[in-house]
Order: C-alpha cells, then structure tokens, then sequence
C-alpha cells in the first residue's frame, strides 16, 4: 500500500501543478483580452483619422485639379497672345518698312507740285 500511497501524493501534486498553471494560463488570457480590447480600440482610431486623411486628400486633389485646370487655361491664354503679340510686331515692322519707302516718294513728289505750283 505504501506504494499506492505515494502514487497518489504524486497525482494530488501533478493536480495541484495543473490547477496553478490553469489559474495563470486564466490571468494570461484576461491579459490577452484586455491587450485585444485595447489594440482593437487603437486600430479603430487608427481607422477614423485615415478616413478623416483620406477624406482631405480628396479634397486636395479636388483643388489640385481646379488648379490645374486654370493653369492650363492661363497658358492657352498666354500663348494665344504672345502669338498675337508676334503677329502685331511683324505688322509694326512691315508697316515701318513701308512708311520708310513712301517717305522719299513722298518728298519727291512734294517737291514735284512746288515746282509745278510756281509755274
């Protein structure tokens, strides 16, 4: 019987280890539950200011593009007067050209109805 005695002291001690290791493996996993609680809330928040970012962003880009639009409206626009411009100052010249080649004419001929005046 001694031996059965011992068997079973062992079997209350193997118990009593089990029990122990369940009660800590019970705190752990209530540890785990708040840290899963807790991470659950901050990936929420987490969640919401990317929403709140992502929300911005498009308005952002919203802007960017009315922007970029006008830009491309201000550079037709510019263009189409630099050719203006461009046309208006070969006119100038053509014109200066043509006032520099009546200008004797115009002289010669003058004098051409003074003389013909003092007839």
């Amino acid at each position: 019987m001694a031996g059965s005695d011992v068997t079973i002291e062992i079997l209350k001690e193997i118990r009593e280890a089990v029990r122990a290791t369940n009660s800590r493996l019970e705190g752990t996993n209530g540890r785990l539950d708040s840290l899963e609680g807790t991470f659950n809330r901050r990936f929420d928040v987490m969640g919401e200011r990317l929403e709140v970012v992502t929300d911005r962003l498009t308005v952002v880009t919203d802007r960017l593009d009315v922007m970029s639009d006008r830009l491309d409206l201000v550079e037709t626009t510019l263009l189409d007067v630099v050719r203006e411009s461009r046309s208006t100052s070969r006119y100038l010249r053509i014109l200066g050209r043509q006032q520099a080649d009546i200008e004797p004419r115009l002289s010669a001929l003058e004098s051409r109805v003074d003389k013909l005046e003092s007839k």
